[in-house]
């Protein structure tokens, strides 16, 4: 087990025995439940499908926030046809 810290730019030092075998650039899935933070290592995505996850995730933090529109199903099937 190691012990590293949070920078102002919240930034995460991964300790370089943990880190070994991975390459800088590698893509990893960030879950927090409560105090428990899980990043898991992402192999074989495209740039567009990392984009893709990108933008899911700003829509899913709009969603949590109360952001973001509602419709009920006839104005949304409306919604649709306009997109």
């Amino acid at each position: 087990m190691e012990i590293t810290k949070l920078s102002t730019k919240g930034q995460i030092v991964i300790p370089e025995e943990i880190r070994r075998g991975i390459n800088v650039g590698t893509p990893f899935l960030i879950i927090k439940q409560d105090n428990l933070i899980i990043l898991k290592k992402i192999e074989g995505l495209k740039k567009q499908e990392m984009e893709e996850i990108k933008e899911l995730d700003k829509i899913w933090k709009e969603i949590d926030s109360g952001e973001c529109e509602s419709y009920s199903e006839e104005e949304f099937f409306i919604k649709l046809k306009e997109w």
